[in-house]
């Protein structure tokens, strides 16, 4: 946007620009340095053709002014809002001197677990921050987590996306964050505090891995996937990710934001667990044996049954070594107490495990390879029913299904004048009805507008056929005119008619002559 190695540029006689640090598809960033207070700072310069909508810029100004109210020390702070001489709207905002989590995990790869925990719990009590102040980010990504040469994370460009939403800059917005977006944000659904937490679990996955969930060949496809793709484990891309990590980042990236964590401190106190050595609350451990009638512990109120597959496996996880945070500390005492706990429940185990099933009237081996061979009744799961409508295809529609753990039904087609051919327009069962998990659902696919049969040309008239006009019946041959010559007399008197008629004609050209030169030599005599 601007040339500074042409001239000095300042920015509202108060910023003068350094150097370009970078930008987007919105901003250009700049370092700066304030003049009043003698101070470095990154200046977001608004693009141009954003300046010109009214709608955009106030809700540039309302959200640089939510996002100038959060004080936190995982949240860049925002120094002045306004407007340059020659009408270009900014930001000064806190000049972080580093690099950003995209930066690190470009160079690095996938992080340590202890220092992807690490990074997420501040970026997660960044989130608490501005979620308890009703301000949503919308656009969490590794290139809006700053890191500081000591380490600390800081998360930037809060509100900016908010103001994205505007009719001219949303499908830019949805293009340029389309790895990262939630599945309803992806959809236009309204978006809250959980849409935060499903972005901050792929970039928790991006830190474990090195990878993304998803890959598609265009923004569009790759933001379809997060609508209507399970995500695959992270332990899928890297198996040495733990299992308590595997799973808090599997809740985080639900596709019903009601089954991800209530909120960031939720989150946090799980990763806490987690590095303290504990399997997370919110993740059921592998059953021990399905004979149970009362399970040890209550069943997960808010994981699928996919995601419990891959959940922890032993009842602890080795502690990792991440530095502490504000007041949660784990040290080795407390993970030998959880070591010591683990093994007096391990034992409580087996005593009522061998009770049960040498339990009175029992004559079955008691070896344990036939623990019983009546099914327990358990009580049916219920799920609710996807909204499938606008999906595109029947395979969309079953990838969505398979993520809440129901079927695709019968597949119909009708036309729909509202909805694009080859787009989901009708389900049976509806979008939110409770259901039995593993029940089909219907779908129908529609054909595209209901198309007009062409009017049926009128029948013509039988005159009208073409045999009716005349079809070549054959003619007779033309006869010559000499077979029907005329009589010698009549053609001699039509010939003396016609000299007759000549001669007329002459003769009264000639009295008119006579008659014009009579005129003029009148008029000599009168003269």
């Amino acid at each position: 946007m601007y040339d500074l190695s042409v001239q000095r540029t300042v920015i509202d006689n108060r910023y003068t620009l350094v150097e370009p640090l970078g930008g987007g598809g919105m901003a250009e960033v700049y370092l700066a340095h304030d003049d009043v207070l003698d101070r470095d700072v990154a200046l977001k310069i608004l693009r141009n053709q954003y300046a010109n909508d009214e709608e955009f810029v106030e809700r540039f100004r309302r959200e640089a002014q939510s996002a100038a109210k959060l004080s936190h020390p995982n949240i860049v702070s925002i120094y002045d809002r306004g407007r340059s001489e020659d009408g270009a709207y900014y930001i000064a905002m806190e000049h972080v001197q580093r690099g950003t989590l995209k930066d690190r995990i470009k160079r690095d790869g996938a992080l340590a677990p202890d220092a992807a925990i690490g990074v997420t719990l501040q970026i997660a009590d960044a989130l608490q921050a501005a979620h308890e102040n009703g301000v949503i980010h919308r656009d969490i990504k590794p290139q809006n987590v700053l890191v500081t040469r000591t380490g600390d994370v800081k998360v930037t460009d809060f509100g900016i996306a908010r103001a994205a939403s505007s009719p001219l800059t949303q499908t830019s917005a949805v293009l340029g964050t389309a790895a990262y977006m939630s599945p309803e944000q992806a959809m236009g659904k309204p978006v809250g505090p959980q849409s935060d937490l499903y972005s901050l679990g792929v970039v928790l996955f991006e830190m474990l891995t090195g990878e993304l969930p998803y890959d598609a060949e265009s923004p569009v496809s790759l933001a379809m996937k997060h609508v209507n793709e399970p995500p695959r484990s992270p332990r899928e891309a890297n198996p040495s990710v733990p299992d308590p990590l595997d799973a808090i980042t599997l809740k985080l990236l639900a596709k019903n934001p009601e089954d991800r964590y209530g909120s960031a401190t939720k989150l946090a106190d799980e990763l806490e667990r987690v590095r303290s050595g504990l399997a997370p609350a919110a993740v059921d451990t592998e059953k021990t044996t399905a004979a149970m009638t009362t399970p040890l512990a209550p069943p997960p109120t808010t994981l699928r049954e996919r995601t419990a597959k891959t959940a922890v496996r032993s009842p602890a996880a080795p502690p990792l070594s991440v530095p502490g945070r504000g007041g949660r500390r784990g040290g080795p005492s407390r993970a030998l107490a959880a070591l010591f706990f683990g093994l007096i429940l391990l034992i409580g185990l087996a005593w009522a495990l061998t009770s049960f099933l040498s339990g009175p009237g029992e004559s079955e081996d008691q070896s344990g390879a036939n623990q019983s061979e009546t099914p327990v009744a358990e009580e049916a799961d219920t799920v609710s029913v996807p909204n499938l409508v606008g999906v595109f295809n029947a395979q969309g529609a079953a990838d969505a299904l398979v993520a809440e753990d129901l079927v695709l039904g019968e597949v119909g087609e009708a036309p729909n004048d509202t909805i694009f051919a080859g787009v989901v327009s009708e389900q049976n069962p509806t979008a939110g009805e409770e259901v039995e998990s593993g029940t089909s659902v219907d779908v129908t696919v529609s054909t595209g507008p209901v198309q007009a049969a062409p009017a049926p040309a009128p029948a013509p008239a039988p005159a009208s056929q073409p045999a009716a006009a005349p079809v070549p019946a054959p003619l007779p041959d033309p006869q010559p005119a000499a077979v029907q010559q005329p009589d010698p007399e009549a053609a001699e008197e039509a010939a003396e008619d016609r000299v007759e008629a000549r001669e007329e004609r002459q003769e009264a050209r000639s009295e008119a002559k006579e008659n014009q030169k009579g005129k003029g030599n009148n008029k000599k005599g009168k003269n």
